[in-house]
């Protein structure tokens, strides 16, 4: 709660690294029959646990039947667990979550609906459509991911071994989607970051009880979007120069510091 207050950004950016990693997932656990993007996301949050091991890996679901079952004498195989058991331990479902998008929609339609007609607006105004445009962003990223799920299934390893080969398209060229999942999430930051802060620019000629104030609104509004960019190309350029990790993480600690200060004031 507190992350998504001080830096709603990085709360995109880390949906964004999940949402692909279920992705990937998806594509590799293709051949197992009901296998959904909510089973990746569910195992990518560690949904599925041996003692206190997460199983994550793919190629070791076959060792769980769990996870994993056969299906007759083949090589084929099913998931153990449906989506529906495994959304039944999430705090939210399709309804909860389609009114939090349609009340951050309507304030948000509604806000550029006044500002098309020139009626008032307030700074306080600005500040929601910002936190409600990001919040929209999550709310995809995660359509699919189970909420506040506190406990795994517990899952056992059997002795025999059934492992589970990848699926033969994954030698043709990439799709659109793999290419765009291939992005650095950092990108996401930035991009993310520098709409959080436009918006806040929006309030550029608001009026302000003080000109001290107006000037505090231009400078953390200016710093908002400028600091997700000063931590990506920070982090370019430590890539680009091969700077070792203990060295280049001092550039994007200065970046995301750049990012946050703005809100610890």
């Amino acid at each position: 709660m507190v992350l998504s207050l001080l830096s709603p950004e990085f709360v995109v950016f880390t949906a964004w690294v999940e949402f692909c990693d279920a992705w990937r997932l998806s594509k590799k656990c293709g051949m197992i029959e009901g296998w959904t993007l909510t089973h990746s996301c569910f195992t990518i949050m560690g949904g599925f646990a041996d003692g206190g091991d997460a199983i994550t890996d793919p190629s070791d679901f076959g060792d769980y039947p769990g996870i994993v079952k056969p299906v007759g004498h083949g090589t084929g195989r099913q998931v153990a667990v449906t989506k529906q058991e495994i959304l039944d331990k999430s705090k939210g479902d399709f309804f909860t979550k389609s009114i939090v998008i349609l009340q951050l929609l309507w304030f948000t339609c509604q806000y550029v609906e006044r500002w098309a007609g020139h009626l008032p607006k307030s700074q306080l105004e600005v500040m929601t459509v910002a936190y409600a445009v990001l919040t929209i962003l999550v709310c995809a990223l995660w359509w699919h991911k189970p909420l506040n799920v506190h406990f795994p299934i517990q899952v056992t390893r059997q002795s025999h071994h059934h492992p589970l080969t990848p699926e033969a398209d994954q030698t043709r060229p990439a799709h659109l989607a793999a290419k765009i999942m291939e992005i650095d999430p950092h990108w996401i930051f930035l991009v993310t970051g520098t709409i959080f802060g436009g918006i806040h620019c929006l309030a550029w000629s608001f009026s302000f009880p003080t000109t001290g104030e107006n000037r505090a609104w231009w400078t953390f509004a200016v710093n908002i979007a400028a600091g997700p960019a000063i931590l990506c190309v920070s982090m370019t350029m430590a890539k680009t120069n091969n700077i070792p990790s203990s060295a280049s993480n001092r550039p994007h600690a200065l970046g995301m510091l750049s990012a946050l200060s703005h809100r610890l004031f």
